[in-house]
């Protein structure tokens, strides 16, 4: 087990110890290379001679090392150092799914769609890469404090190809998919079952197979029809209903084959929560179709979502047939135009054989006007043609589409304003029908027209360094959710703003500022001399966390003032952290010819068993105090003054005569490191009582 203060690779200095696995334990570290936290998972002792576990361990790294992506966990890198083996990983500050759902009962739709769709989000960009996770749960799910969604633990991930057999890794068996219990060679498709049965206990607060044992749970999955959601939360609207569904088909091939289909499906239900996913469908008889869903709910799981799969399948079809009758009835028409046109050129020309003295031939130009002529007499009847709107390189602006649209004698009505990536804010992006279309006048026709990509360069707003409430005024006026956190900094101003991300952020989403704190460090004030009230206000006005900690005798300070501080005042020193001090009793008492209480010592102490590895390169501050209540306070003498040592150094804490107070038979000795206010090694002793 590692300790705090040791260190990895004279790099990465132990913190302490956040969380336990069934493989590994983890670790929050500084990295004084980089100047960042992060987490160590180190592989348990039990597991780390097994040379089997070794090696899934080191696979699970190097298969997550691969990605890059803002919703999974980050690794950096995978260490052997001697019998210990450890990933370092990004350190992510916040809460799991799981207690947050534990927390709330069960989140509103448009909530569990935004996690949903983060997490969809880091399972595709695993799944480009071969990877599935295997194990997607709310346990393994991390909301930071900013709001953004983490996928974490591939502890069970393989790299898969086509060609490769599942290892049969078993996933926590209230979300795993049927293949996975049993046994088969699983796919992409495994992990999105896995967000069907995570999204399932979000809306609901509930998991919708439970049993006695992992065995009855596992049945469940392979045998049970699920239930449907609405029936244990009615508030949950019919798309996320479908969505779940269809991720929790028990047949692989009857859910979305990719998270990226998952991901269309949420966004669309974000934006419209209260349009059904199968929105499209057109049935004849849509009673008996409603009267078929319903039957097929109650009784055969899905069998209803099928049937309109079905339905638009068949709605489709129908599409498709219509498209080609129209197509075929334009193209005739066109074809008619053409024979009509060739023979009266034709028949001009033969009547110029068996006429020559009446008219002269026709040319070519008359030819064209003829055709024309026909053409136009075609469509003359109450019909106009409809333009291409979508010219190239660029298609038409709005106020220009909509003159030409009214000369040809047709209405544009605008249905949409889109995002797009290619088309320019204005312009249209798609219309209702293709060129060339033949239209009865006055026909409205429909289009689309682009609102631009709908991001916000942040860089052009000037945010860095300016005033936060001035910041939050900007970005709410660009339609942006403004997020705050704060961090120390040396050169911006305390208010102020430091950074701020992403940095071209769409409008709706949230930008995060982080706020300058202040400089990381502050002088420590001399707070001996002053009353216990005096010192907490003083410390705290430079950022610092105050306390006191014991009382101690003082030959310069009178009773009840500060008489000794746990940080030198004076020297620069991390803001946050806790300086404390000590109260006076006064000089002690000695009284000539009196009983007096002592005590001794002869012990060592190995300063690298709390440094670790490299050590003999840092230098701590040491004292050694005698500890002792005395009528129910506690009083601390220093048996030797503060003093800096080398960090392997072995420290003799060795007395001969350590004298008490009396009538007290008991104390404590202890090792104390000033440079971070921590005890490392403290011993008991027993005074006893002597005459002078």
């Amino acid at each position: 087990m590692l300790r705090p203060g040791m260190y990895l690779q004279e790099r990465y200095e132990i913190i302490e110890k956040i969380g336990s696995g069934g493989m590994a334990d983890v670790y929050k570290a500084m990295c004084h290379t980089l100047n960042r936290l992060v987490a160590v998972k180190v592989l348990k002792d039990e597991f780390s001679g097994n040379e089997d576990f070794v090696n899934r361990f080191k696979m699970e790294a190097q298969a997550v090392a691969r990605l890059a992506h803002p919703n999974i966990v980050n690794v950096y890198d995978v260490v052997d150092e001697g019998d210990i083996h450890y990933i370092i990983m990004e350190l992510i500050e916040g809460i799991t799914l799981k207690r947050y759902i534990a927390k709330k009962g069960c989140l509103e739709v448009k909530e569990t769609i935004g996690i949903a769709i983060q997490m969809a989000q880091g399972m595709s960009a695993a799944h480009q890469q071969n990877i599935i996770h295997r194990d997607i749960k709310p346990q393994n799910i991390i909301i930071s404090k900013d709001g953004k969604v983490k996928v974490a633990d591939f502890g069970i991930a393989r790299a898969a190809t086509s060609n490769t057999q599942e290892l049969k890794a078993m996933g926590s068996v209230h979300y795993i998919s049927p293949e996975q219990a049993r046994g088969e060679m699983v796919d992409a498709r495994s992990d999105i079952y896995s967000l069907g049965i995570t999204m399932f206990e979000m809306v609901t607060g509930r998991l919708p197979f439970d049993g006695e044992n992992t065995v009855t749970v596992a049945m469940a999955h392979l045998q049970n029809p699920i239930t449907p959601p609405k029936k244990c939360n009615p508030n949950i609207p019919e798309c996320l209903e479908d969505i779940i569904l269809k991720c929790t088909e028990k047949k692989p091939d009857d859910r979305y084959s990719s998270a990226e289909e998952v991901l269309a499906d949420l966004r669309r239900a974000l934006i419209n929560p209260h349009d059904p996913i199968f929105d499209d469908v057109d049935f004849d008889d849509p009673d008996s179709e409603k009267e078929e869903l319903s039957s097929g709910s109650k009784g055969e799981g899905h069998s209803g979502r099928k049937s309109i799969s079905k339905g638009i399948h068949s709605k489709r079809q129908d599409d498709i047939t219509h498209q080609l009758e129209r197509i075929f009835s334009i193209a005739g028409i066109i074809a008619a135009i053409i024979i009509v046109a060739v023979l009266l050129i034709v028949m001009t020309q033969l009547g110029g054989l068996f006429f020559s003295g009446s008219s002269k031939p026709q040319t070519g130009e008359t030819a064209e006007s003829t055709v024309a002529e026909v053409t136009t007499a075609a469509i003359a009847d109450g019909q106009v043609t409809m333009p291409n709107l979508l010219t190239k390189p660029l298609p038409m602006k709005e106020d220009e589409a909509r003159r030409i649209l009214e000369q040809c004698g047709l209405q544009m009505v605008v249905s949409s304003v889109e995002y797009s990536n290619e088309v320019p804010v204005g312009y249209i992006m798609a219309q209702e029908y293709p060129e060339g279309t033949a239209l009865e006048k006055n026909t409205v026709v429909n289009v689309k027209v682009s609102k631009g990509t709908g991001t916000i360069d942040l860089d052009t707003m000037g945010l860095a360094g300016m005033e936060l409430q001035a910041a939050k005024t900007l970005l709410t006026e660009k339609n942006l959710v403004v997020a705050v956190t704060e961090s120390f900094s040396d050169t911006i101003p305390a208010g102020n703003v430091i950074r701020y991300e992403p940095l071209m952020p769409k409008e709706g989403e949230t930008v995060t500022l982080t706020v300058s704190k202040g400089p990381s460090q502050a002088v420590v004030p001399d707070v001996t001399g002053l009353t216990p009230e005096a010192a907490d206000a003083a410390l705290t006005a430079e950022g610092f966390v105050p306390g006191c900690i014991g009382e101690e005798y003082s030959e310069t300070v009178d009773p009840g003032l500060v008489c000794s501080q746990t940080v030198p005042p004076n020297v620069p020193y991390q803001r946050g952290l806790p300086v404390q001090y000590y109260i006076s009793l006064g000089p002690e008492e000695t009284i000539i010819g009196a009983t007096h209480y002592v005590a001794s010592i002869n012990k060592q102490y190995n300063l690298s068993l709390d440094l670790g590895p490299g050590s003999s390169r840092t230098s701590v501050l040491i004292v050694v105090r005698l500890r002792q209540e005395v009528n129910g306070r506690t009083v601390v003498k220093d048996l030797m003054e503060p003093r800096t040592v080398v960090g392997d150094s072995v420290i003799p804490i060795v007395f001969s005569r350590i004298e008490g107070a009396d009538g007290v038979e008991e104390g404590t000795v202890e090792l104390v490191d000033l440079d971070n206010n921590k005890v490392l090694a403290s011993y008991p002793v027993s005074f006893f009582k002597t005459e002078n």
